[in-house]
């Protein structure tokens, strides 16, 4: 290729610009996201439970004990709000954006180490987690440190303290975090045990064995004190969750969909394509690759053996695997960038100008980056305002045809208000939505935002009109959140400027043949609200709007 691709110089300055990219990327209107799924299990924790008992159950609905145990300490502390909430995880996915590339450059080498930077930067699975207030983007960064450290410490003639430190901390933290990566933290162990078993009897192997016994114990102690308690406690939460579903065949198909970011099959097949070409440079030059596919297949054992709920679902499976992502991007990249390398040699060889077959060879190394920006399912989700950009609709499967998601919503009804004030500026009205369901399935934000390019914000009905429920809070200082109102607060409707609030009639649609009533549990509070605010500015069989302090603001003709 041309001498673009291999100046190191360059190809640095060319990384800084897909991690910039990137970077960007994650940011993109994250302060005005709201919390979504699964993210509220924490909140409902912090809410209700103390610290002790956060940290002595992984509870039967997901969360992660040290992440609930810092939202709690920040409830106290700050005030919990959302960017609170995902900082560490920003944090995490930046690091992994910066660290990952840097460390493919030193050991593959810096063409490889851009496109991988480029395929790492405009990952949809990265970009989701980097966002999402869950754990994920945290243990596959802390999962990597841990295999290079193990390595480093294990190998070195003369071996750091540490390295040693640090695999216990990344491995220990990452455990907690999320036990389901604890099979890939510790694999390598079964890697350097066989490099042991291998070596002659004698100095040496007594030398592995005794490292090994230096991280088993500096690992091994903190784990035991960080996760057994919990599994002592209360061993009914993880058992609950076992025993239950397996992959399928389709599993195994959508989920390489999910790996590279595409909806489209021919992106798929040709990156794979280049994934084979590019492993064997990986296996080769990555000093981690034996440790980390040895940990990928430790981590599909106990998928087999534990058979966890939802894992039959691509993205289910695809996060409980989330070290392959790293590992297939990187192939991807070793095998573009060989494939453009040959093309270079060949063009060259036929006579041709340097210029021209640099510029091939060039375009044939960004092709997977290409292909996959161009199919890229985040293209929707950078239209201005989208404070939903990580719901499941948009995650769940890139392929719509295999997203159920998207068909149970196409059931919701659409009131034409949306519609109606979509000619204001984006993003001019601030409008609260009731009542956030419990399963957000029923949550038609993704395409009332589409449709009125305005701001939607959670209105809560607790203290007005509802119980405690799991997806709202107390009206207290401990949470402070941006993006959510407690509709009986008028200085919090102020302090928010809501234009509108909008009541969702509670309405019944068909999920997998099941009538499911949405907003039943909190129908008494239709009443409450028209009490609360008068007069609608406009209603229709399926919703309600409000203007919190009157005056003509916010509503189009066609709203009145």
């Amino acid at each position: 290729m041309n001498s673009h691709l291999r100046s190191s110089r360059a190809a640095f300055l060319f990384i800084i610009a897909a991690i910039a990219v990137g970077l960007w990327l994650r940011l993109d209107q994250l302060a005005a996201q709201l919390l979504l799924e699964d993210e509220w299990h924490a909140v409902y924790r912090v809410v209700h439970d103390a610290p002790a008992a956060i940290f002595l159950d992984f509870a039967h609905s997901d969360s992660s004990i040290p992440l609930t145990l810092l939202y709690a300490l920040e409830s106290r502390r700050f005030g919990l709000s959302e960017i609170g909430m995902r900082l560490p995880l920003v944090l995490a996915g930046a690091a992994t954006l910066i660290l990952f590339p840097w460390y493919a450059a030193r050991h593959v080498g810096p063409s490889e180490a851009l496109v991988f930077a480029a395929l790492l930067a405009i990952s949809p699975l990265l970009y989701f987690f980097s966002r999402t207030a869950r754990p994920y983007a945290l243990t596959l960064l802390l999962a990597g440190i841990a295999h290079v450290a193990f390595r480093r410490f294990f190998e070195a003639q003369a071996p750091r303290t540490a390295d040693a430190a640090v695999y216990a901390m990344s491995a220990t933290l990452a455990a907690w975090l999320h036990p389901v990566i604890g099979p890939f933290v510790v694999a390598p162990f079964a890697t350097a045990a066989w490099q042991c078993a291998r070596r002659t009897p004698g100095a040496e192997r007594r030398r592995g064995g005794a490292r090994l016994a230096v991280l088993a114990l500096a690992a091994g102690l903190p784990m035991a004190v960080l996760l057994l308690p919990p599994l002592f406690v209360h061993p009914e939460s993880l058992r609950l969750k076992g025993g239950l579903d397996l992959p399928h065949a389709d599993t195994l198909i959508g989920v390489w969909y999910l790996w590279f970011g595409t909806s489209a099959t021919a992106a798929v097949l040709i990156c794979g394509a280049l994934a084979l070409l590019g492993a064997r440079a990986v296996w080769q030059r990555l000093l981690e690759a034996k440790s980390a596919v040895a940990g990928i297949a430790l981590t599909a054992i106990a998928i087999v053996i534990t058979r966890p709920a939802w894992i039959q679902n691509p993205l289910t499976f695809g996060r409980y695997l989330l070290p392959v992502l790293p590992l297939l991007l990187l192939a991807t990249a070793c095998g573009a960038v060989r494939v453009g390398r040959a093309l270079y040699a060949a063009l060259r060889l036929r006579g041709g100008g340097a210029s021209i077959a640099g510029t091939l060879g060039a375009l044939a190394a960004a092709l997977p980056v290409l292909l996959l920006a161009l199919t890229s399912p985040l293209r929707p989700l950078l239209q201005y305002p989208n404070a939903n950009s990580t719901h499941a609709v948009y995650q769940f499967d890139f392929r719509p045809e295999h997203n159920p998601i998207l068909h149970l919503m196409d059931g919701i009804p659409l009131s034409p208000w949306w519609e109606s004030i979509g000619d204001r500026p984006p993003g001019s009205l601030a409008i609260a939505v009731a009542p956030f369901p419990a399963e957000s399935v029923g949550w038609d934000a993704p395409r009332w935002q589409r449709l009125s390019r305005q701001r939607i914000l959670h209105g809560f009905l607790t203290p007005l009109c509802a119980d405690p429920r799991p997806t709202e809070v107390p009206d207290d200082e401990r949470f402070r959140f941006r993006n959510a109102v407690h509709l009986e607060d008028a200085a919090e409707l102020a302090r928010h400027g809501v234009d509108f609030v909008v009541w969702q009639k509670p309405y019944r649609y068909l999920a997998h043949g099941l009538d499911v009533a949405v907003g039943a549990d909190v129908a008494q509070c239709g009443p409450a609200l028209r009490q609360r605010f008068g007069t609608p500015a406009y209603e229709d069989e399926w919703l309600v709007v409000y203007r919190p302090f009157g005056g003509t603001t916010g509503a189009p003709d066609a709203a009145r």
